[in-house]
């Protein structure tokens, strides 16, 4: 019988296919946790913050994983699935704290981001050992915060790697889910550099350029590697490999659009993270993009160009957001989102997926653009 790392099984007696990719992460977490307090009783905690984030989030990742393996009779066993799945909502977490330490963000799911509460500790740990609390002392907490996020975020890309080289698939769809994986990083890092040049002050940026940052950014990491990692995993067909590379795209693009919208307009208490970090930021996404090619431009890039030196007024903020209204930019990034939600049905309509699996993912479709109502 073959044997799985300690990570991959539940270690309760009961039966593989109890165990889920949730526990697989945690296994490998506290695992990583063990490890750590071996080295030093700090590095520990670390990877405790490590697990913070990655406990938090929906399992979206393993779950459309899940999905498209499960339709195919040639899976492998459970542990396996579990293994695979977990690494691709590591990688989620991975990319999550990295993109809070470059958006400077403090708040991710109701939680203060892993940057944040370092920063916090530091604070702390300062003003108990009686070091200045003047301004450099506070440019120290905060550097120490972004050198956290950094290593966090690469112990748990690092750790994304290992849970699926160690998932024991079979070793000719192993090769492929590894540069599955590895295409994944690499887009996702083009996506996110394209959206920090994007920022840059006076640079001119189209709207076919933003659409791009937005697709791959999200779309590869989010929807188009765990769709085809299933399909490899599941042995379907190179054509169901294919039609579900494009349905992720589109249905990773929609999903963008839509978090944009809600970046900007959404409710805290429901999506966890602020409603003006986005506008603080100039972020140039599609949102703000569309507004600056229209007739209120000016007044909102007035706007965004005095938040970056002043920082972001309540008032600012609210004029801002009457801007984007009124210029018809949230309801076209809305409609655009709602395009690429169609073109994902479409695509799964004309396509030879099994029908299960065609339905499961409609529905999925549907309920990303139904977030910003």
């Amino acid at each position: 019988m073959k044997k799985y790392s300690s990570y991959t099984q539940s270690g309760t007696g009961r039966p593989v296919e109890e165990f889920t990719a949730s526990k697989s992460l945690q296994g490998f977490l506290n695992n990583a946790i063990e490890r750590a307090e071996q080295v030093n009783p700090r590095f520990a905690e670390l990877w405790r913050e490590i697990a913070r984030v990655a406990n938090g989030g929906k399992g979206v990742r393993p779950q459309l994983l899940h999905m498209v393996t499960h339709s195919y009779p040639a899976r492998p066993v459970h542990p396996v699935i579990n293994a695979v799945g977990a690494g691709f909502e590591l990688l989620h977490t991975a990319l999550l704290i990295h993109d809070d330490v470059i958006d400077q963000d403090e708040l991710r799911r109701h939680q203060p981001t892993v940057n944040a509460a370092a920063e916090r500790r530091a604070a702390t740990r300062m003003a108990l050992g009686a070091r200045a609390t003047s301004a450099g002392g506070t440019e120290h907490a905060k550097q120490y915060g972004r050198s956290v996020g950094i290593l966090a975020g690469d112990l748990a890309l690092t750790g994304a790697y290992r849970l699926i080289a160690t998932s024991h698939a079979p070793e000719s769809r192993l090769l492929r889910l590894l540069a599955i994986l590895d295409e994944a990083v690499f887009r996702s890092a083009a996506g996110e550099f394209l959206d920090v040049e994007h920022a840059l002050p006076g640079l001119t940026v189209s709207n076919q350029e933003i659409l791009l940052a937005t697709r791959l950014k999200t779309s590869a990491y989010s929807f188009e590697a765990p769709l085809t990692a299933g399909a490899v995993l599941g042995g379907a067909p190179v054509a169901d490999v294919n039609v579900l590379g494009d349905v992720g795209r589109a249905m990773g693009t929609a999903y963008q659009l839509a978090d944009d919208v809600l970046g900007v307009f959404g409710d805290p208490e429901r999506t966890g993270k602020s409603a003006q970090s986005d506008l603080r930021e100039g972020k140039r996404t599609m949102l703000i993009s569309l507004a600056e090619h229209g007739p209120y431009g000016p007044k909102l890039r007035e706007i965004l160009d005095r938040a970056a030196v002043e920082g972001l007024s309540d008032e600012d903020a609210h004029a801002a957001k009457d801007l984007l209204e009124r210029c018809g930019a949230r309801a076209g990034v809305e409609r655009m989102a709602e395009q690429a939600a169609q073109r994902a049905k479409d695509l799964l309509e004309d396509s030879q997926l099994p029908d299960t699996l065609v339905e499961q993912l409609s529905e999925t479709t549907d309920g990303i653009v139904r977030r910003t109502k």
